[in-house]
């Protein structure tokens, strides 16, 4: 069995939203290798983070998380 993946899921999260040291676990430069662990929780880490953000996390409204879901897959889909 190969270890290259078939597929690629395509995510993203908007600005702090997503923390390193969150309880879903992380992905930092230390672990961003396919298939390599999360970063695991830790709260410590997680409000570190959030004191290093420079602007308010950013929560798209109904509107702006339809105009995302509209304009994704089609460049996904080339």
């Amino acid at each position: 069995m190969s270890s290259v993946p078939l597929a690629y899921l395509i995510t993203f999260r908007t600005y702090g939203t997503w923390l390193h040291g969150s309880q879903r676990g992380s992905v930092d430069h230390f672990h961003n290798q396919y298939g390599s662990p999360l970063f695991p929780p830790n709260e410590a880490r997680q409000q570190q983070t959030k004191r290093q953000l420079t602007l308010p996390p950013v929560v798209l409204n109904v509107l702006q998380r339809q105009s995302v879901e509209l304009a994704v897959p089609g460049p996904c889909m080339r």
